[in-house]
């Protein structure tokens, strides 16, 4: 049960480097690695620019091949010959594999990949599953590219970078030739429902190196510590008691969030929306982006907590 001084606690720490890393650009086309299918431009579609993937016949992968190529950086040139709303089927001789939407240039329509000979890297494969996920947007760089941007990078720098994809749990931005993961928690000291909240694809900017995995290739950023904590100077400019004034952000069934100032969140427990508690609907009495003025009524800079009454009409 919600209690009176409850209020929200900012995500904590991203998870370890893993397989999800790459769950948001493989998540898109995984069913193009699954007996591909392919619709002749005669045949009719649902979607008149989308090509669904069928019977395509795919040679086997030569998998040291394919190795050799990743760890080198190499860029490939390899033929479309499929697509679905995920992204593209590409083969070449020694390789076949799929390169999700996400990680296509702008500009150019799926279906006007058809047959064309594409630039392309390797960006992550898994021999078990047969799964092959290549990037045109990561071809724009040189061979090797990736190679010494990891050697370079050290954790504790900051890196100029483009956001380039939106997940649920995450930005990916690109540092100059290979990807890494801002993940939600580390967008702002604040709550944030949606990366889309705080950042939006092509947006530049500086991000802080929280970890290198130089093993799988993979860098965990950071945005939030671009700036100073607001929580950890928060005692000197509110205190229990005092009346504020506060944005309303999201509003939930047990009550609404709302913002003091960027980075700090508190929660309006539904039970302090007014004279009869539990019994009222959030949305009846608030609207998101509504300003209000509430009290501070809990205050937890450690646990980053935020408890708050809202001041009826004032």
């Amino acid at each position: 049960m919600v209690q009176r001084d409850n209020s929200q606690k900012i995500p904590g720490e991203p998870p370890q480097l893993g397989d999800a890393w790459w769950e948001s650009a493989l998540s898109e086309g995984d069913d193009g690695f699954k007996g591909a299918e392919f619709l002749e431009d005669s045949q009719p579609s649902s979607e008149p620019h989308i090509l669904t993937l069928v019977n395509v016949t795919q040679p086997d992968n030569d998998w040291n091949y394919i190795d050799g190529m990743y760890q080198q950086d190499e860029i490939l040139h390899l033929k479309v010959v499929g697509c679905n709303q995920g992204g593209l089927l590409v083969q070449g001789e020694k390789i076949n594999g799929f390169v999700p939407s996400s990680h296509l240039l702008e500009g150019h329509k799926k279906k006007e990949y058809l047959h064309q000979l594409v630039f392309l890297k390797i960006i992550e494969y898994d021999r078990d599953r047969c799964r092959v996920v290549l990037s045109e947007r990561a071809a724009q760089a040189e061979p090797g590219t990736r190679l010494k941007l990891l050697d370079t990078l050290e954790e504790g720098t900051c890196i100029p970078g483009i956001v380039t994809t939106l997940t649920d749990f995450g930005a990916f931005v690109d540092l100059g030739g290979m990807e890494g993961l801002t993940h939600i928690s580390e967008l702002s000291w604040g709550r944030v429902d949606h990366p889309s909240d705080v950042v939006a694809v092509g947006d530049e900017l500086e991000v802080y190196v929280l970890n290198i995995d130089r093993d799988e290739n993979k860098v965990a950023l950071s945005l939030k510590k671009m700036c100073a904590n607001p929580w950890d100077t928060i005692t000197e400019r509110y205190h229990q008691g005092q009346i504020v004034e506060a944005v309303v952000k999201n509003i939930v069934s047990y009550g609404a969030f709302v913002r003091l100032e960027e980075g700090v969140d508190g929660l309006i427990h539904v039970s302090e929306l007014g004279d009869n508690g539990d019994q009222i609907s959030p949305w009846d009495v608030l609207e998101e982006n509504q300003k209000v003025e509430v009290e501070i009524i809990h205050l937890d800079p450690e646990e980053q907590r935020l408890g708050l009454s809202l001041e009826v009409g004032k």
